[in-house]
């Protein structure tokens, strides 16, 4: 860095100061406390299966090599676990750099919801913890065909794609992914044939037919979750972040003005309600004229929320839970006593197993590249190295 902007650093010292003497004046320590309830934990084991995800990826001209992952474990009464793993190694010549991400995300969520599922209909666990939040779920963007071709095709991608939504309903955990099983892929490349004739055996073409079927085939997973488990367990999400500020209305999030004032452990009041009406869901009109019953009961889910400090130390967390019908008293106290027992350091051992086993690093996205021979592929940066 130029020595020219660190020193600007010593110019935020101050200001970082008032910073924190601002927050006490914006908000007093006994209006926070008066949204806190102190509650002491009881740990009480039940079967707790959680996931997480990861992607990484490296960009060359003209394509990107990403990785995907997701992970599930589940720690059993004995004290041993079961796990599973589900993910991809693909190319992708994706053209809007800006939706890299969204994409690469989409299908993360997809890996890591699917290596919960299997792994829950395995084992039947009484708690599902997802990593993040369970909105988050929601905001998942549908591939647009301009992300991967600047030609107009009026919606015929999308129509292609949405006729094997049953086949992808069928096979749905013979594969990790299972719109890019070869089966499906070779029959949706004969299709785009049929259909768009030579233009349909583009590269840019059959991945965006790929990428709509892969986010129909996330929401499947998705109303698998909420509405295909017989056994109906309780379904949480834990995010170690949060920028809402619905409780307090001040300019710091709520969560970094509990983390100021609040020291015992118990959960905040009144419990808040999601609103996925107002979260910024592009939900495929093409899915929902295909699925209608199951794009009705996803928008028709219920989560509320509340943020749960459960164990020694600083941490407190965002905890959203799933209203599902069949259970009628599911109380902030259950989730923390079932998170006290799993809690290491303030966070639920699973979350951290399920973190570390999961995740892609630059390293490995070097090692990969390697296997393929991509070290020397162009990349654009080689006059800066």
């Amino acid at each position: 860095m130029r020595p020219e902007i660190l020193k600007k650093t010593y110019l935020l010292r101050k200001e970082l100061s008032e910073f924190a003497v601002s927050l006490k004046e914006e908000i007093k320590k006994e209006e926070v406390l008066s949204k806190w309830s102190d509650y002491t934990p009881e740990p009480v084991y039940r079967y707790l299966a959680a996931e997480d995800g990861s992607y990484n990826r490296r960009n060359y001209i003209g394509f990107y090599l990403y990785s995907v992952s997701g992970y599930a474990v589940g720690f059993k009464p004995d004290g041993t676990f079961s796990e599973e793993v589900t993910g991809d190694i693909n190319l992708s010549v994706i053209k809007k750099t800006e939706a890299v991400d969204q994409y690469l995300r989409m299908l993360m969520f997809l890996c890591e919801l699917k290596a919960l599922l299997k792994l829950a209909f395995r084992e039947k666990p009484e708690v599902l913890v997802i990593d993040g939040t369970l909105s988050s779920r929601f905001i998942t963007l549908f591939p647009k065909t301009d992300w991967f071709s600047s030609e107009e095709f009026e919606g015929k991608i999308a129509d292609i794609a949405g006729s094997f939504v049953k086949e992808i309903k069928e096979n749905i955990f013979n594969e990790d992914i299972t719109a890019f099983s070869k089966a499906v892929k070779d029959r949706l490349i004969k299709k785009l044939y049929e259909e768009l004739g030579e233009k349909g055996l583009r590269k840019d073409i059959i991945e965006a037919a790929l990428s709509k079927l892969a986010y129909f085939e996330y929401l499947i997973l998705l109303h698998t979750l909420f509405y295909g488990l017989e056994w109906n367990p309780v379904v949480i999400g834990i995010a170690k972040t949060s920028f809402s500020t619905d409780i307090f209305k001040k300019s710091l999030p709520d969560l970094r003005i509990f983390h100021q004032f609040v020291k015992e452990t118990g959960y905040s009041k009144p419990e808040m309600y999601v609103n996925l009406d107002e979260l910024k869901w592009e939900f495929s009109g093409k899915f929902e004229n295909i699925e209608e019953d199951i794009a009705y009961q996803l928008k028709d889910v219920s989560i509320r929320y509340f943020y749960g400090k459960y164990d020694r130390g600083r941490t407190i967390s965002l905890i959203e839970l799933y209203e599902n019908p069949a259970h009628e008293n599911i109380t902030p106290e259950y989730v923390l006593d079932t998170l006290s027992y799993f809690a290491v350091a303030g966070y639920p051992f699973p979350l951290k197993k399920a973190d570390n086993e999961v995740r892609i690093t630059k390293e490995d996205m070097e090692f990969i590249q390697n296997l393929l021979g991509l070290q020397r592929e162009i990349h654009g940066r080689e006059g800066l190295e």
